[in-house]
């Protein structure tokens, strides 16, 4: 068996402007208010079945996963403090740190962790982490701080997706008895911050969790404030307002690096996040690959994200960017419009009008302006549809648009990436595969790679993985954006994660501490 102990994690600091780093100008200091500007009325609080982003900022104080990642990616000790994998790569026996105190005063025990993986791997109860759970058979109390993961077959990713805390959460196990999903319902975590109020459409309020197991928090209180209006909540910031916000137009990043707006520091996450679009390739026009390729041919990405995140981002051409032990050389769909007029005349198209989808808030309105510029060049209509995030979440799960743009989220492996087109998952309500796309010789692939435990022939599988996806193109890949909050310079120390959380270990709002 293989045996991993503790190791002490490694925190990177990126504070001023752009991806300069810097360091502290004092010691940090107890006390305190940290305000949040958060950009999305809460509507679910359980870190089992919330899916939003303001709903993943309290998620980061409240709650803990079992493993940790630092910032070069290595999987640490978290809950859980130390773990065996049998022979056969299917039982996971995990030893769970002792003293562990819930915000109710409860002990984390390996009876919560076997109700919640229970609840999370039970498909009747729509948790969030069902796919990234989906090789757990079932969980096995061992004894009061050790538990058992039985597996249905070998998860490469298991260990990495136990970091995500949208993957699981420890909570108490009676929390889960009633009113999981009402509202209102915080259920106790183990996090560096604890609930202590909410008023709907106003305020949350959370205050340092005292018997952290770790090292404590330096701020007494962190209040999220709802500020639904982009521009109102930069002006907060500048006001005072609000120390903190979140998702920062990018015009604003760049005046803020061009030293033009004073007294406002940036936190830049280490990875970024994906811009896609997303093609439903179950139903018509689109169920036809000629006419997907000739989108895909026909868009400049270097022009739609040069006009959306003003020189920001980077172009990429796959669900991971070039460098990462992830992309592939392969050979995909590159602008050249007189090739995307071929396989136009090669598809039968006859000028109907495409709709592409969008959800306001974002900037799909401006990726949205552009593409539909580049395609009217080669003879098609393109209609913009920008939802509100709820009525855009429900079209897409139904299958309901042609088009879209998408944001992709950052995997740490390409399983769960490349999964999210695999036909036998959910093709028709698309919880996971929302384009619908559906092909046995890629389903086939995928399979012989989440089996495949030889490192050279699983990257030689998805390297075929990757291949179909950029050939048929049920997504074609913009690039990747950088994730940025902005911060007061009287903050200092906050740090965000790889993905733009808040939460690694003695990372966020937790390190963070008040100068004034």
């Amino acid at each position: 068996m293989k045996k991993f102990t503790l190791l002490n994690l490694l925190i990177m600091i990126y504070l001023g402007a752009g991806s300069i780093l810097h360091a502290a100008s004092a010691q940090p200091k107890r006390g305190g208010t940290i305000t949040l500007g958060v950009s999305k009325e809460l509507a679910l609080m359980n870190p089992l079945v919330n899916t939003s982003s303001t709903e993943s900022r309290i998620r980061d104080l409240m709650y803990e996963p079992l493993l940790a990642k630092d910032l070069k990616g290595a999987i640490q000790p978290r809950l859980a403090e130390s773990w065996e994998i049998s022979k056969d790569r299917k039982v996971y026996t995990f030893k769970l740190r002792r003293g562990v105190k819930f915000h109710n005063g409860a002990e984390l025990t390996a009876d919560d962790i076997k109700f919640a993986i229970d609840y999370t791997i039970n498909p009747k109860n729509g948790a969030y982490g069902l796919e990234d759970l989906s090789a757990v058979e079932r969980a096995e109390v061992v004894d009061k701080y050790t538990f058992r993961m039985h597996l249905k077959q070998h998860s490469p990713v298991l260990l990495s997706l136990l970091t995500e805390i949208r993957s699981f959460s420890a909570i108490p196990k009676e929390s889960l008895a009633e009113g999981i999903r009402k509202p209102a319902n915080f259920p106790p975590g183990t996090g560096p911050f604890k609930f202590v109020e909410w008023l709907p459409g106003q305020r949350i309020v959370f205050d340092r969790h005292e018997d952290y197991w770790g090292q404590k928090a330096y701020a007494d209180r962190v209040v999220m404030k709802e500020i639904g209006d982009n521009t109102v909540r930069f002006t907060a910031l500048q006001a005072g307002d609000v120390d903190i916000i979140e998702r920062t137009p990018y015009e604003w990043v760049q005046q803020i690096i061009e030293g033009k707006i004073k007294g406002i520091g940036i936190a830049k996450a280490a990875r970024a996040g994906a811009r896609n679009v997303e093609f439903n390739a179950a139903d018509a026009p689109f169920n036809n690959k000629k006419l997907r390729q000739a989108i895909a041919y026909a868009l400049d990405r270097k022009e739609i994200l040069q006009a959306a995140y003003h020189g920001l981002a980077e172009v990429g051409d796959q669900r991971f960017p070039k460098g990462h032990v992830w992309y592939f050389d392969v050979a995909a769909p590159q602008h050249d419009p007189n090739k995307a007029k071929a396989l136009l005349k090669e598809a039968g198209y006859k000028g109907e009008t495409l709709e592409l989808m969008g959800n306001r808030g974002e900037v799909a309105d401006v990726e949205g302006a552009v593409i539909q510029a580049q395609l009217r060049k080669i003879g098609v209509k393109v209609e913009l549809k920008i939802l509100e995030r709820a009525s855009a979440l429900e079209a897409r799960r139904q299958g309901k648009y042609m088009f879209k743009l998408a944001g992709g989220s950052d995997f740490p492996d390409p399983l769960p990436a490349y999964e999210e087109y695999a036909c036998e998952l959910d093709p028709r309500n698309r919880r996971l595969n929302e384009s619908g796309y559906c092909d046995k010789e890629y389903d086939a692939i995928l399979r012989k790679a989440e089996g495949e435990v030889d490192p050279v022939k699983r990257r030689a599988l998805f390297k075929q993985v990757v291949t179909k996806v950029v050939q048929d193109v049920p997504i074609f890949a913009i690039g990747f954006t950088p994730r940025f909050f902005t911060f007061r310079d009287h903050i200092k120390g906050f740090v965000t994660n790889g993905s733009g959380d808040f939460e690694v270990w003695g990372g966020g709002l937790s390190r963070a501490w008040v100068d004034k």
